[in-house]
């Protein structure tokens, strides 16, 4: 029985536009190929599963009585909160444009501690170095703080609402959690100073509290030299690279609006406002957007690892 290549072969070679040899040749590498590319979508997908998030037994922070899905998410703090459906990531994305007064700030960070996508870095409440035996279950989360003083605050707090605003509100947040440090990803990360070549993960420089990546010996040792001269490319790779995520607007130094967002040297940023935005959008040239972007006082501002 004939398949639609044999037919499609077939037709190609009575209008004389191949060989019989050629077409047996060619169509054999597209069996090849299409077997290949099956292949491939496999291990997408298969890789697309291992690294999703684990979401057992979270739940969705607008409506505590439901799981948290996967497909219904939004970025924030440089993670991700989840939810049970569209109807509560809309609400939380309005929520979040009141800045200061939003109202589920402390359970989205809360959220971001479960789910592993942030850790402890310091007592909650003083901001200082932990006492392992110092420890209270806060929402499903232990946490840790730097004497009994700290503690018992906590542990005297009346029911769980008031204990999750000493530990995760905004402020303490800040004081005691840091986003988990991901593997730096060198895949489409090309050389600072040679554009066109990839990086070599062999050849890199400690910088900030990550480190920057090159294509050789001699642009390692030319960076050394001269590490302030480069240092906004420096700071586009560190965000590039997955060593360092967006806390606030570049430009104001405010908190982000979801929906204000512009890719600068394949960097989603996002901004505060329209305003901000259009600042941004209207630079002369994609080198000019990255200086506004990652120079050095609106990188400090806007972007933490």
């Amino acid at each position: 029985m004939l398949t639609s290549i044999d037919r499609l072969s077939d037709k190609l070679m009575c209008l004389g536009f191949v060989g019989e040899k050629q077409v047996k040749f060619n169509f054999k590498a597209i069996r090849v190929s299409c077997a290949g590319l099956l292949a491939l979508a496999v291990v997408l997908v298969a890789s697309s599963v291992s690294n999703a998030q684990d979401l057992t037994g979270v739940k969705c922070i607008l409506n505590g009585k439901k799981s948290a899905k996967a497909s219904a998410s939004v970025d924030y703090q440089g993670g991700k909160v989840y939810f049970c459906c569209g109807n509560c990531v809309k609400a939380f994305k309005a929520d979040m444009k009141l800045k200061d007064k939003a109202k589920y700030t402390t359970k989205a960070n809360h959220q971001l501690v479960v789910t592993g996508q942030f850790t402890q870095k310091a007592c909650p409440i003083s901001g200082g170095a932990v006492d392992a035996s110092k420890v209270a279950e806060v929402g499903g989360t232990k946490v840790a703080f730097c004497c009994g003083n700290c503690l018992g605050k906590v542990n005297s707090a009346e029911g769980l609402a008031a204990k999750a605003d000493l530990v995760f509100s905004k402020a303490a947040f800040a004081k005691g959690f840091e986003k988990k440090k991901a593997e730096v990803n060198l895949e489409s990360i090309n050389c600072l100073l040679m554009k066109k070549r990839k990086v070599v993960e062999s050849k890199s420089v400690d910088y900030k509290d990550g480190k920057v990546y090159f294509c050789c010996g001699r642009c390692v040792k030319k960076f050394s030299g001269s590490p302030a001269k480069f240092e906004t490319l420096a700071n586009h790779q560190l965000v590039a690279s997955g060593q360092y995520h967006q806390i606030g607007c570049p430009i104001s130094g405010g908190d982000v609006d979801e929906d204000q967002s512009v890719v600068v040297g394949g960097v989603t940023v996002k901004l505060c406002c329209d305003k901000c935005k259009a600042k941004v959008e209207g630079a002369a040239s994609e080198e000019a957007k990255i200086e506004l972007v990652f120079g050095k006082k609106r990188f400090d501002k806007a972007f933490s690892n």
